[in-house]
């Protein structure tokens, strides 16, 4: 019951953090436009140009990036074909 309980909290944090993130959507991408980021309890702890020197960052940091939200605000010029 204990991991049923630790994956529910994990689910309301995201939950929370991807809430945040729409509020201060213009705040993040005046700072993170173009890059990825990642957000525990409502703040960016970390963020890079790509993925994969985001994931080496927290990595050299102990994070475990299963408990973090990892979100990337595209760059406005972007165009992407669908």
């Amino acid at each position: 019951m204990e991991d049923l309980t630790q994956i529910e909290e994990l689910l309301r944090t995201n939950e929370e953090d991807s809430k945040w993130i729409s509020e201060k959507y213009d705040e993040l991408r005046r700072k993170y436009e173009g890059k990825v980021f990642a957000v525990r309890n409502k703040n960016v702890i970390e963020h890079a140009e790509s993925i994969e020197e985001l994931l080496d960052k927290l990595e050299k940091k102990n994070e475990n990036v299963a408990f973090l939200l990892i979100e990337t605000i595209p760059r406005r010029d972007l165009s992407l074909i669908l």
